[in-house]
């Protein structure tokens, strides 16, 4: 209020420059619209002489809505010709009255320049709403972009070394010969034509179904010894895959095509990976060639160990050991871990016709020359025998309910008669006392064959044991020449419900040796166990 008491609101005016605080304006207040400063509704004079009153400064005004969106006006509204905007009223300023008192001296108040501005806080708050609206922009941009970042982070799976993970490395090797340091000597990882392989295994460029990654290493001894190890491991894209490729593997080491291979044994391998095999064999050349191959099969990865010695094959259970080290290390993202791995000697890989004679099974007679085939399967007798067993082997003995005849021949040896071979027939029973009484029966008559017909010579070379049993024997007969002779190796051999009977035709010059043919009678009795 005013110092007379009049409730409406004082207009601050700038201070006046050395005018006492007693000293009273003659001079006419400055025009405001229709009214004065000393009452409402004064009429307008003219401007008169004297000292200017400067009007009150004029402050900002807020960047508000404007008064019809939600302004509080006073009671009294202002003349309708008002051209400017009267200072707002408190909620508190009586609006009855628009006079005034009449003038009384004002405070001095600072300059209007020195007093601070209002704060537009529209315009801040502008500011904020746009840098949250930017920040926002950004931030879907960054997830649209990167789908995954609103996620956690995977932990990083640590990056594997191939060669050093799948591969065998030269401290796998310490148990394979206990005197014998080794290096590897070259490393594939894009096999070619020229990669070396495995002994009777067909080079990986040929397999029907191709693994996605093939790595081989070949190891030499630093002692310069005539050694060496080859390991090959295949991945493939599925387990299955894997195990259509072992067992593809399993049936070339089998029949061993590539190479005219002797296996001298098979290895039933256990506890080592999903599944294993192995053969020793020897490669008959001018001078032999020594070779130990295991097969294993860890999740997608078929891995294939190639030994070679010069003087004798190396056992398979000293590659136990090296197998299980890097299977160990394959099996941690596929496949079963060994699990205290094992070997014992076995049947070679199956080789069709299964329960028979291979080509793999019989040794060279010549080092370095022939190869063993095998004729078809035939369903009649078409064999003679040496005609010392004292029955007509055409004929089916009593109480067989089968008989089957395979022939393997000796091909590409200058030096064998003609029509070398063997022959095999196969006498299945209902039971093992027939099969016995009947192998029994066949062997009687071929111990007598000498004094039964006068013109033989029968000469028994050992008692087999094993898969099988039965004696072997070399037979001489006078033939219908009056000089000449006919040489048979011939064997009887009892096997459960079967009798094995093979029949060979050598000459003095041209024969098996004793032992050999006694290996290849054993392994006739191995191979029953293969049979469907």
């Amino acid at each position: 209020m005013s110092e007379q008491g009049d409730p409406t609101p004082r207009r601050a005016l700038p201070p006046r420059d050395d005018e006492p605080e007693d000293a009273v304006d003659d001079g006419p207040a400055p025009r405001r619209g229709e009214w004065s400063a000393t009452g409402p509704g004064a009429e307008s004079t003219p401007s008169r002489a004297g000292t200017p009153i400067p009007p009150p400064a004029v402050l900002p005004v807020p960047d508000v809505a404007p008064a019809s969106a939600g302004r509080r006006f006073s009671a009294v509204d202002l003349p309708e010709d008002e051209d400017r905007p009267l200072p707002r009223r408190s909620a508190l300023s009586p609006a009855a009255t628009r006079a005034m008192s009449p003038r009384t001296p004002d405070s001095p108040v600072a300059p209007a320049a020195d007093a601070p501005a209002p704060r537009s806080y529209k315009g801040l708050a502008i500011g904020i709403v746009a840098a949250l609206v930017v920040a926002a922009i950004a931030i879907t941009a960054f997830v649209l972009a990167n789908p995954g970042s609103g996620r956690p982070a995977p932990t990083p799976t640590p990056t594997v070394d191939p060669v050093a993970t799948y591969l065998l490395q030269p401290e796998d090797l310490a148990a394979v010969r206990p005197d014998v340091t080794w290096t590897a000597a070259a490393t594939v990882t894009e096999p070619d034509a020229s990669t070396p392989a495995a002994k009777c295994l067909a080079p990986v460029l040929e397999a029907e179904t191709q693994p996605v990654d093939t790595m081989v290493r070949t190891f030499s001894p630093e002692s310069g010894a005539a050694a060496g190890l080859l390991h090959q491991v295949e991945t493939y894209a599925t387990p299955e895959e894997a195990v259509a490729a072992y067992a593809a593997r399993a049936e070339q080491l089998g029949t061993c095509e590539r190479n005219t291979a002797w296996v001298q044994a098979g290895a039933q391998v256990t506890g080592l990976s999903d599944e294993a095999t192995g053969s020793t064999l020897v490669l008959q050349g001018e001078t032999p060639e020594y070779h130990t191959l295991l097969l294993s099969r860890t999740g997608t990865r078929v891995n294939i160990v190639d030994a070679t010695q010069a003087e004798a094959a190396l056992e398979p259970a000293a590659l136990l050991p090296v197998l299980a080290a890097v299977s160990t290390r394959q099996c941690t993202d596929t496949g079963t871990c060994p699990a205290s791995p094992a070997t014992t000697p076995g049947v070679p890989p199956a080789v069709e016709p299964l329960g028979y004679l291979a080509g793999v099974d019989l040794p060279r007679i010549t080092a370095g020359a022939g190869v063993w085939r095998g004729a078809p399967m035939s369903a009649a007798v078409n064999t003679t025998g040496s005609r010392c067993e004292g029955i007509d082997l055409k004929t089916a003995p009593a109480g067989a309910v089968k008989v089957q005849e395979r022939t393997v021949m000796l091909q590409d040896d200058a030096a064998a008669p003609p029509l070398f071979g063997v022959d095999e027939l196969l006498f299945s029973y209902n039971t093992p006392e027939e099969a016995n009484a009947f192998a029994a029966s066949l062997s009687a008559n071929i111990d007598d064959c000498a004094a039964r017909t006068g013109t033989a010579e029968v000469a028994r070379t050992a008692d087999l044991t094993g898969p099988g049993t039965g004696p072997a024997w070399v037979v001489t007969r006078k033939t219908d020449e009056a000089d000449s002779t006919a040489r048979y190796r011939v064997a009887v051999i009892a096997a459960g419900n079967h009798v094995i009977y093979l029949m060979a035709n050598p000459t003095p010059e041209f024969d098996f040796a004793d032992d050999a043919w006694h290996g290849v009678a054993l392994r006739a009795a191995e191979r029953l166990t293969q049979l469907p």
